[in-house]
């Protein structure tokens, strides 16, 4: 299935220092001791850098940045009156010459060591209006709030007093205890003291949630709550996830609620990056070698190293996804539960699917529209008319002389200079195995991204399906390489011939359909496989026009 994602998602921990014992946090422990503190110039050389990899990165178009921690109010107030300002106008920027939709979300527990912060974001939301949204998290079973809920009246003083903010999300952490209070509960406590949109988090086995993934709730519980809760809002209060499916089963476009995002960077204090923000310490998801904000190709290394992550992104890992109307968007479902062992996905898989389908139907009736991908798919045309283009122009340049291709092989052992060499349209060859730790498909996901082309003789699609398999020719199938150019004729001979592979059944039966001139029954049940039966249709029309 094609995939949806375009958002660089972003986690900045100034800090890491909290001032609560939760029995539950992503943070691993230890961490939440440390007083070490982001360098100023630092923080703001980080922005530069994301800006950087937005502009170098081709297929991401929306920009989110989540400041967190740790508390940031453990910092000194004077640090976030000089920076806070400053980041506020660097991503209005971003939107002006973007229109990056770019975001700022303040992460915190709202248990401020100095009140001075309440003014702060008072006076930061007044100026920036939906700019900034104050992100507040609900985890009623985690000690939090210590015994016989100590800090709760302060926590509730404090949401009251930040009346500045136009967005104020309540992120609850969906457990047990949620759900035992219900979603009255919500209403009464937090719409009534200023919230203004409320999402709904599941748990996942990292840091101290280890052992707290045992209180979680269901897929189905998770589908009911929201339902329920949407059914007890009043107007103006809106619930995330359902007003994300709303537009997105409509467009068929981005949609970012379960992490589904081309990115989800995690910046520490030190500036170094990891590719992940949910795991953190020894459980970090690492480049092939540290990577900080200031290294002058930090674009081109976060690319690379994030390919990984876009697999994972872009794996479906379960059957009904195949069928499913709303699996371009939803891609799956919860991005951390993609690859949780069956004994952890057995205690959550019931009710409902890991993407909350009974959500999406709801959303798609709320929305009263039926969807419509032509705006999105005009886009990818574009795009695969410009990767065509680049790649004619670097194969001219070779074949005149200024340039010579980029041999994988000769870069083996020279990782810094090998991303040297993408500042202009470059033509690849790939060598057998990995390079630097990157699997072809994940290296695709590279060269997609940056602007590069592949070189592609007659033997490269048997290489490539002994190096990637079904899921690499996957991504090709169904265009989740946005600008790579592939022979359709080529790729889809080469999925023909692998029997086993549940493509080739997709293939033949695409195939058999097109030359009887009958309806595509693959599209029958509602899914979107409109890049594959494109792609069926201009290997038949090669194949004709070459008979």
């Amino acid at each position: 299935m094609h995939n949806a994602l375009d958002m660089l998602n972003v986690c900045i921990a100034p800090t890491r220092l909290c001032n609560l014992g939760c029995t539950h946090c992503y943070v691993k422990p230890e961490l939440l001791r440390d007083k070490a503190m982001m360098d100023e110039g630092l923080y703001r050389k980080t922005f530069d850098s994301i800006e950087a990899l937005f502009k170098a990165d081709r297929k991401v178009t929306k920009i989110n940045i989540e400041l967190l921690g740790g508390e940031l109010t453990m910092m000194p107030l004077a640090y976030w009156e000089r920076n806070l300002p400053w980041t506020l106008e660097v991503m209005a920027g971003w939107e002006r010459d973007y229109n990056a939709e770019a975001a700022l979300i303040w992460c915190t527990n709202l248990i401020f060591k100095d009140p001075g912060y309440i003014s702060l974001l008072n006076e930061m939301g007044h100026r920036y209006g939906y700019g900034l949204d104050v992100f507040v998290p609900w985890e009623p079973d985690t000690n939090r709030f210590l015994k016989d809920d100590k800090l709760l009246p302060r926590y509730f003083r404090t949401l009251e007093a930040i009346t500045g903010i136009k967005r104020k999300t309540l992120c609850i952490t969906m457990s047990k205890a949620v759900i035992e209070r219900g979603p009255k509960f919500i209403v009464e406590e937090f719409v009534s003291r200023g919230i203004t949109d409320i999402t709904c988090d599941m748990l996942y086995p990292a840091g101290s949630g280890k052992s707290y993934f045992h209180k979680t709730c269901t897929y189905g519980e998770v589908s009911d709550y929201i339902l329920a809760l949407s059914e007890l809002v009043p107007d103006g209060v809106t619930i995330s996830p359902l007003v994300e499916m709303e537009t997105a089963s409509v467009t068929a476009t981005h949609f970012h609620y379960p992490g589904n995002d081309s990115y989800d960077l995690e910046v520490e204090q030190n500036g170094e990056v990891t590719f992940n923000s949910s795991y953190t310490g020894d459980e970090a998801i690492q480049p092939t070698e540290p990577l900080s904000v200031q290294d002058l190709r930090f674009a081109e290394k976060a690319i690379f190293n994030n390919a990984p992550e876009m697999l994972v992104r872009h794996s479906m890992p379960y059957e009904e996804c195949g069928t499913c109307e709303f699996a371009v968007v939803c891609s799956g479902g919860w991005a951390w539960h993609k690859n949780l062992h069956h004994n952890l996905r057995s205690i959550i898989a019931d009710g409902d699917c890991p993407g909350l389908k009974r959500v999406w139907l709801q959303a798609k009736a709320n929305a009263g529209a039926e969807t419509d991908r032509s705006k999105y798919l005009a886009v990818m045309e574009a795009r695969k008319r410009e990767g065509a283009l680049r790649l004619r122009v670097a194969t001219a340049n070779i074949e005149r002389g200024r340039e010579v291709p980029l041999i994988e092989d000769s870069f083996a052992g020279a990782y810094d200079s090998f991303f040297n060499e993408f500042d202009r349209p470059r033509l690849v060859e790939m060598m057998p195995g990995a390079l630097f730790g990157k699997s072809w498909a994940e290296r695709l996901f590279f060269y997609d991204a940056i602007g590069a082309q592949i070189d592609t003789p007659k033997n490269w699609y048997a290489d490539a399906a002994e190096e990637g398999g079904e899921e690499l020719f996957r991504h090709i199938l169904f265009g989740n390489y946005q600008y790579l150019t592939f022979d359709p004729v080529r790729v889809i001979s080469e999925i023909r011939y692998r029997q086993q592979w549940k493509l080739a059944r997709l293939v033949e039966n695409i195939i058999a359909d097109l030359a009887a001139g009958s309806p595509v029954r693959a599209l029958l049940g509602g899914a979107h496989l409109d890049e594959v039966v494109l792609m069926c249709r201009e290997a038949m029309a090669a194949m004709e026009l070459a008979a």
